[in-house]
Parts: C-alpha cells; sequence; structure tokens
C-alpha cells in the first residue's frame, strides 16, 4: 500500500513543502534548508519517504551512525517521523509506522527515534506515540517546561516574587533589550563558550553555522541582547516555530562579571514580552534532564519555574539496545 523511497536531492523541495504545510508535527529542524548546514562529511544521511499513489505521507530524517544504528536525526533537535495531515487517523497510523519498522528492522538492529516535542506541534502527537509504543518501540522521557503566553497579560505576572523583585532591581539599571546584529555576534559567541566551560561542554554549532542559520532561517533563528550603555551583559539565541506559535530558548550567552545586574532575568522577562507582542503563546524553556532523562537538575527546573513554566515530557523512541 505504502512505498518507500530513499532520500535523495531531487525531493528537497517537495520534502521541505510538506514539513511546513502539510504535516501535523513538522519545524524548520526537520526541512533539509535546515539538514543542509551541516557539512555532507558529517552524517551518513538515510533519510526516506513514504508514499501513497504518489502522495507525500509521512518524511523520517535520519541518518547511520559509524556503528550500524539509525537515527533520526542527529544533526537536529528533533527528528521524525512527520506524518501528513491527511493520513493522521488511527488505522492509517498505524499501519504507516508498520511500515516504516519493517524498512528499518530489515536494515538495522538499532533505531531511534526523537518526534517534534508536543509544544511545537499544531496538534497532539498522541497517536503517533501510541502507534510506536504498540510496534514495540520503548519510550524515554525528557523532562521540559514552557511558559504560557497572552498577548493580553504581562508574562512578568506570571513569573514567581523573587523573579519579580530581581527584574524590577535590574530595571534601575538602564539596561536596553535589543537583537545582536552581526558585528556583535563574536561577542555572544565568546561567552556562549565561557558559558558551556563551565560544564566541560561546547556549543553544538560553530560561529560560523550560527551565521549560517540566521541566514538560511531568519524568521526562525533569533538573537536577542542586554546592554548597559555600549556593555554587553547577556545573550540569547532562539528558535521560532511559527506553526505552532512557540519560541523555544536554545543559547544563553552570559558576561558572568555582571551577574550581580541580573541582567538574564531582564533578557528572559524581555523575550517574553517580544513574543507575546507578536502572538506567540508559548516560550519553551528546553530540558533540564540528563543522561537520557534520568536524572533532573532540579536547580535548573526550579530555575525555569521561576518563569511560571510548566512542566512537558519531551519522549524519544528506541529499539534494540541504546
Amino acid at each position: 500500500m505504502f512505498e518507500i523511497l530513499p532520500y535523495t536531492k531531487e525531493m528537497e523541495s517537495r520534502w521541505d513543502r510538506f514539513v511546513m504545510e502539510e504535516s501535523v508535527n513538522g519545524t524548520f529542524l526537520q526541512t533539509r534548508r535546515f539538514l543542509n548546514y551541516h557539512p555532507a562529511e558529517r552524517f551518513k544521511d538515510a533519510s526516506f519517504v513514504m508514499e501513497k499513489s504518489g502522495i507525500i505521507v509521512a518524511v523520517f530524517p535520519g541518518n547511520e551512525t559509524p556503528d550500524g544504528a539509525w537515527i533520526s536525526h542527529q544533526g537536529s533537535t528533533f527528528g521524525g517521523p512527520v506524518i501528513s495531515n491527511g493520513f493522521y487517523s488511527g488505522s492509517k497510523m498505524l499501519e504507516i509506522v508498520k511500515t516504516m519498522d519493517e524498512f528499518l528492522t530489515q536494515k538495522y538492529k538499532r533505531i531511534k527515534f526523537k518526534p517534534s516535542a508536543k509544544t511545537f506541534c499544531k496538534e497532539p502527537t498522541d497517536l503517533l506515540e501510541y502507534a510506536l509504543e504498540h510496534e514495540g518501540y520503548e519510550r524515554h522521557s525528557e523532562l521540559s517546561a514552557y511558559t504560557l503566553l497572552d498577548s493580553e497579560l504581562d508574562p512578568l505576572e506570571c513569573c514567581k516574587r523573587e523573579c519579580r523583585h530581581n527584574f524590577r532591581l535590574a530595571e534601575k539599571n538602564g539596561l536596553t533589550y535589543r537583537e545582536i546584529n552581526s558585528d556583535e555576534m563574536e561577542t555572544f559567541y565568546k561567552f556562549l563558550e565561557i558559558s558551556k566551560a563551565k560544564y566541560n561542554t561546547k556549543p553544538v554549532h560553530t560561529l560560523a553555522e550560527l551565521e549560517d542559520l540566521q541566514k538560511r532561517l531568519p524568521g526562525e533563528i533569533i538573537f536577542r541582547g542586554i546592554w548597559q550603555g555600549e556593555q554587553y551583559l547577556s545573550g540569547l539565541m532562539m528558535f521560532a516555530f511559527n506553526n505552532a506559535k512557540a519560541v523555544h530558548f536554545q543559547y544563553l550567552a552570559p558576561d558572568e562579571s555582571f551577574k550581580q545586574m541580573n541582567a538574564t532575568t531582564v533578557l528572559f522577562v524581555e523575550a517574553m514580552r517580544e513574543a507575546a507582542k507578536n502572538g506567540y503563546e508559548k516560550f519553551s524553556w528546553g530540558i533540564s534532564t540528563e543522561n537520557g532523562g534520568k536524572f533532573l537538575n532540579e536547580n535548573l527546573f526550579r530555575f525555569k519555574e521561576s518563569f511560571g513554566s510548566k512542566a512537558v515530557i519531551n519522549p524519544s523512541y528506541t529499539k534494540g539496545d541504546f
């Protein structure tokens, strides 16, 4: 009933149109214009398309790992599957997942899916999640968080008392919230590297890749910062998921020598204000769990809760030994 075709470059425009316009859970993170920022040699692409009578019913961005696993997709926060609006029903969903599983298990003993989290989907994804578990995939849960936004309500009013207090103290310092321009990206990246080094990690993206992403996705990759006069205090990178009316905080790059000024508190509140004003309904804070969800960073989660956030699960699904 369904036909599976390996992804080719000739499919690029059809693929991206399907993800952004015809799917229930597609985001720009599964488009080829996003995935193509990776150098060709970084991942062994193993993406494929499922069609019925020439109509795309699902796409599966993914790559093959050196040890022979199939993962959707290591070059993106969320891989897939990405499912058609017109085929998102009980019986069709079960058949799509069964067909996909038969195709993959013929070639791979280890398979991992990380579908778009509900926060970024146009409608709930419970049907897809059920179908994956029904086909024998094991669910793994990461704990994320988001704050609900309302254009008629100042997000500051949803924050906890200490957060509001710190914001009002910081306001007295004459801070300015604005876009980080191209000449300031090096400064942002320098403090991003310093921030990551505290936890013995590095940014996933290089400076050149961040600049490339902003050119590829100017309406979806956003940089904002806080200054006192000409002095940079803190900055952040956000993803805008326009279909789902959600903004996601991706990177924070503070100058810790100005920590006592609470610039980061102002940065987040102003970012939420801007998002609410522009019609977004959710501000996503990302996961607060480590080691695949086995450990909750309670201090980090408490910080996010201070901005009025609520918990939400980001699931992934595996078959085989991960």
